[in-house]
């Protein structure tokens, strides 16, 4: 991976923690492979293998249905060839019960010619689950930590 391409994926997360994901649908390959699978139902609106520019669209479009992002920091992110891997502080609101959690999300992606072939996102859902649909009060992140 170039230096190029190190800054123009900087940018795409400085984008996209500001709320403007076509940032990311700029960088897609046509054929890219978007993987978010998660156990909780909590999740059921985004998660399972997106492909194509259309799949990675029914992702956003079923995480922006059930939850509000307010907080996406870059964390680091660390490089070995074409592979890239990015830790992230998410914070959000889950829209069915009002509920605020923050969590550290962990992306791994592979980016050839300035495009991203192949994106990967784990949390810890239980976590995240937990706070959303066993009484996390507002105000309060994953594991009860406040938030701001």
């Amino acid at each position: 991976m170039t230096q190029k391409d190190l800054t123009w994926l900087r940018t795409l997360y400085d984008r996209y923690g500001v709320g403007e994901v076509q940032a990311v649908f700029d960088h897609l390959s046509p054929d890219v492979e978007w993987v978010s699978n998660r156990e909780s139902p909590v999740f059921a609106s985004f998660s399972g293998t997106f492909h194509g520019v259309d799949g990675v669209r029914r992702y956003f479009d079923g995480l922006t249905q059930d939850w509000s992002i307010d907080r996406h920091d870059l964390l680091d992110m660390t490089v070995e060839g074409d592979d890239v891997r990015v830790r992230n502080l998410v914070g959000a609101t889950y829209r069915k019960t009002g509920r605020r959690v923050e969590t550290v999300t962990h992306h791994r992606l592979r980016v050839r010619d300035g495009r991203i072939e192949r994106f990967e996102e784990q949390l810890d859902d239980a976590v995240v689950a937990m706070a959303c649909e066993a009484g996390c009060d507002a105000g309060t992140g994953a594991a009860g930590k406040p938030v701001a």
